[in-house]
């Protein structure tokens, strides 16, 4: 006869005992679950009676408003900050005039909000001309780089060698972006070609009001350029009625100076500006920007007086020192402040 295991019975006992008491803490853990639940419960019913009776008229303003996305965070740069990254980077307007130093390029969207704040105007003029050198330099390097590639298909062309499907496509395209045909490489030469950077910062000083307009502002266009429905724009306030003109808008500071050199190098209206830069080509001379600025009176509604502030601009400023200025590799980068 077999006997049983001595230690049994009493193993039995512990583990009924073990048991029964685990039910036990599991039974009263969720007992007091349930307890905390209904107190938070009560707590945000209550809290929530409080916040209607103390702010009742926030309530639809609070349930309708729309959550801001980054696109819609506008990022800006006061003048202080400006100046900072300016100091910080070394760029001086005094070294690039003396071609002791390259231009730094930039990567930010918006003039700073508060220039029209200086009160001393040489400032608010140097600030705005710092800023927007890099761009028109930029600008002018991207149709450079197409004007050479332009050169060198016109001279295979003269010699009889065919072009690459891909050379023909550049063209297409080319021309389509000057408003001409791809295969009249004469025009597009006259076309493609570099704006000096004096009288492009002088023409957005005007137009701007040394970069404190609401053009500017607002809409990133210190050229003032006009546009209707087919662009997005800021309506003038002194517009007369049946008018339909706007001032273009765009996203950023350099798609502005982009399609400002665009507009002086496709419209009819500055075909006598393309025909006085092209003489200076032809004659192996500098592009002069008091000469050609004669040829802009349609730019303005003002004429003749449009085309002597140029001038006066440009001389007073010491600009036609800024037309040998290069663009370096470094990049200042602005970011808003707190």
């Amino acid at each position: 006869m077999r006997h049983a295991f001595p230690g049994r019975s009493i193993y039995d006992a512990r583990r009924k005992v073990t048991f029964a008491g685990s039910f036990l803490v599991a039974g009263f853990s969720l007992a007091l679950t349930f307890s905390m639940m209904r107190l938070t419960e009560s707590w945000d019913r209550w809290e929530e009676t409080v916040r209607k009776a103390e702010y009742p008229a926030l309530q639809p303003a609070l349930a309708h408003r729309p959550l801001i996305t980054p696109k819609g965070v506008r990022s800006m740069a006061t003048v202080a900050k400006v100046k900072y990254v300016f100091a910080n980077a070394g760029y001086t307007l005094a070294a690039v005039r003396n071609q002791k130093a390259a231009v730094p390029r930039i990567r930010h969207a918006y003039l700073p909000h508060d220039l029209s704040e200086l009160n001393q105007a040489q400032e608010r003029k140097g600030l705005f001309l710092h800023f927007m050198l890099p761009y028109v330099l930029e600008a002018n390097i991207r149709v450079e780089t197409q004007r050479a590639h332009l050169i060198i298909l016109g001279a295979k062309l003269k010699v009889g060698t065919p072009l690459a499907g891909a050379d023909v496509e550049w063209l297409e395209k080319l021309g389509a972006e000057y408003g001409v045909q791809s295969d009249d490489l004469d025009e597009l030469l006259r076309r493609v070609d570099v704006m000096p950077p004096s009288l492009a910062l002088a023409q957005s000083a005007i137009e701007s009001g040394w970069g404190t307009s609401r053009f500017a502002q607002e809409g990133n266009a210190p050229f003032g350029q006009w546009t209707t429905m087919k662009y997005e724009g800021l309506v003038p306030r002194d517009r007369e009625e049946g008018k339909t003109h706007k001032v273009r808008a765009y996203k950023a500071i350099g798609d502005s100076v982009a399609s400002y050199l665009r507009n002086l190098n496709s419209h009819r209206a500055y075909r006598k500006f393309r025909d006085v830069r092209a003489t200076f080509r032809a004659q192996g001379l500098p592009l002069d920007s008091l000469t050609m600025a004669k040829s802009l009176k349609l730019y303005s509604q003002t004429g003749d007086r449009y085309v002597k502030l140029l001038h006066r601009v440009i001389r007073e400023n010491n600009l036609t020192a800024l037309d040998q200025a290069q663009l370096g590799a470094k990049v200042m980068t602005f970011y808003p402040d707190a």
